[in-house]
């Protein structure tokens, strides 16, 4: 027979291709996680992993069997979380982390909301890079998040999540730059000009955002939108740019190679033992509210 231990270790090892970090991931001795998934090959007379110099490489066997491990796995933590039962106390404080492409309306609308539902939560809204983002929701930290979808099978880590939908994004430049003389633009225009690109725009999906030779990152849309209206252009989150769109300091481009704009999915991610707090829960119905008005 198997354990949880035993099939955790596997799981480690696999996605980690290395007993050493599988058992640091774990915050298991190596010997512990190489024993562990030895107990499990002796027990079924397979092999699961060779070492090739410092790595575990998986076998087919163990590619055949990882998927059904990883959900048993998964399901487990998920029973242990909600067996432990914290959520009856109330939230003194709840962390956000969001990424860029959040938009500044659904964090108004969420905080605005939550504030008068429950006056003495404090609520803080971190931006922070997706890696930091899900190192803290399999943390011990009252959080959950806002940011770019993943489309996955399998989660990266053990949380719940939901599919928002996708928010809109445009070309902007200001109203003085050459490119917004024209009515309509060519693509390879845009590569000869100078952009501004979000960094998160950049880590989440390069091939898609980095379109100009000349490249400028940004980490805050504060500096983004101050460089914007100097020089360049920007892929920015219409809710972002829609201020100064209506006082005449930006315009929209319009591009010809695109008939829409660009949409970028979001979800909503929460560790399973922060589920059932009632302000995590009025957190979820706002963040629905709103998707169903605003995304599709």
């Amino acid at each position: 027979m198997f354990s949880y231990e035993h099939l955790a270790a596997f799981c480690a090892t696999f996605e980690e291709a290395s007993y050493s970090k599988a058992a640091k991931k774990l915050n298991k001795d190596r010997t512990t996680v190489r024993e562990q998934v030895k107990a499990l090959e002796d027990s079924f007379a397979i092999r699961l992993f060779t070492i090739e110099g410092k790595k575990a490489v998986a076998t087919t066997e163990a590619d055949a069997l990882y998927r059904q491990a990883k959900v048993l796995v998964k399901n487990s933590d998920l029973l242990y979380r909600r067996m432990i039962d914290r959520y009856k106390q109330a939230l003194e404080s709840l962390i956000v982390y969001h990424d860029n492409l959040v938009p500044n309306s659904l964090i108004k609308t969420v905080n605005q909301s939550i504030t008068e539902q429950f006056p003495m939560l404090r609520l803080h809204w971190l931006h922070r890079n997706r890696d930091e983002t899900l190192d803290a929701l399999v943390s011990n930290q009252h959080c959950v998040a806002i940011m770019q979808s993943r489309l996955k099978n399998m989660p990266e880590r053990t949380f719940s999540f939901i599919n928002l939908g996708t928010s809109e994004q445009g070309f902007y430049c200001h109203p003085d730059h050459p490119l917004a003389k024209r009515d309509c633009i060519q693509m390879n225009e845009l590569e000869l000009a100078m952009q501004y690109l979000s960094e998160n725009h950049h880590n989440s999906n390069p091939e898609l955002y980095s379109i100009s030779s000349n490249v400028r990152l940004v980490s805050n849309n504060d500096v983004l939108l101050t460089l914007l209206l100097e020089d360049g252009w920007a892929i920015l989150e219409h809710s972002l740019a829609a201020p100064l769109l209506q006082s005449g300091k930006l315009v929209n481009l319009n591009v010809n190679e695109l008939v829409n704009t660009v949409r970028v999915p979001l979800s909503f991610y929460c560790p399973p033992e922060l589920e059932n707090y009632p302000e995590v829960v009025a957190v979820k119905s706002v963040l629905l509210g709103f998707a169903k008005d605003n995304f599709r």
